[in-house]
């Protein structure tokens, strides 16, 4: 699959997803069929599998989550993948992701750290990719090499959750996101936290506020 000079097949883009909730991985699969996507499984760490340092300040659940994006990173290293696009298996695709996805633009690709599917907070102007600073959430994103690399750098003797060290990334000015969103989370349940239904409410609260229907999301 070709978009916006990128290429994604199952060598560069994963889906973390738990042994455990085969049913959530079935609903991914449901929606790489549609949007004719070739995603490889990526299992997700949990609490027990953990095996690298994290601040004490996060719950099992969260460094197993950690851990699972933190091993893709070191897997791109390891083979070389000059970037990947990452999912988390509660991912659910706007009908026009790829179309919007052809409109990002920047003089050079090689200097791009980060290009976020999803972020925490709507983005000014809309319908414009934008550069950003400090938007969590790491449903789907694409990360670079150069980006992976700097937070395995960055973080190699302490890690924190996901979404935070993405943002301390995003500071270096070299991070984009547009909305409305390419990429909301389904909003069905968390496997790590319990603020799903508050989440989703914004997520229908901000896409109201510029007329923008859920329903030009694949659920």
């Amino acid at each position: 699959m070709s978009v916006a000079g990128f290429y994604f097949d199952n060598a560069n883009t994963f889906c973390i997803s738990l042994d455990s909730r085969p049913d959530r991985w079935e609903r991914m699969r449901t929606r790489f069929e549609y949007f004719n996507m070739d995603v490889t499984r990526w299992p997700a760490s949990t609490s027990t599998t953990v095996t690298d340092i994290f601040t004490e300040h996060l719950n099992g659940a969260q460094r197993g989550c950690a851990q699972s994006h933190i091993n893709i990173y070191r897997h791109m290293i390891k083979n070389n993948i000059k970037y990947a696009l990452i999912l988390e298996d509660d991912a659910c695709f706007d009908l026009e992701w790829k179309q919007r996805l052809n409109e990002f633009s920047v003089e050079n690709m090689e200097n791009i750290h980060m290009i976020l599917l999803n972020a925490s907070e709507p983005i000014t102007p809309p319908y414009q990719w934008v550069i950003q600073q400090e938007q969590y959430l790491t449903g789907g994103y694409i990360i670079s090499l150069k980006g992976a690399r700097w937070i395995l750098d960055h973080y190699q003797n302490c890690f924190y959750s996901a979404d935070w060290m993405t943002t301390r990334l995003q500071l270096l000015g070299n991070s984009y996101s547009y909305f409305p969103w390419l990429i909301v989370q389904e909003g069905r349940d968390s496997t790590i936290g319990n603020q799903c239904e508050a989440d989703h409410q914004k997520v229908l609260r901000c896409l109201g506020e510029i007329q923008y229907s859920i329903e030009n999301h694949y659920l």
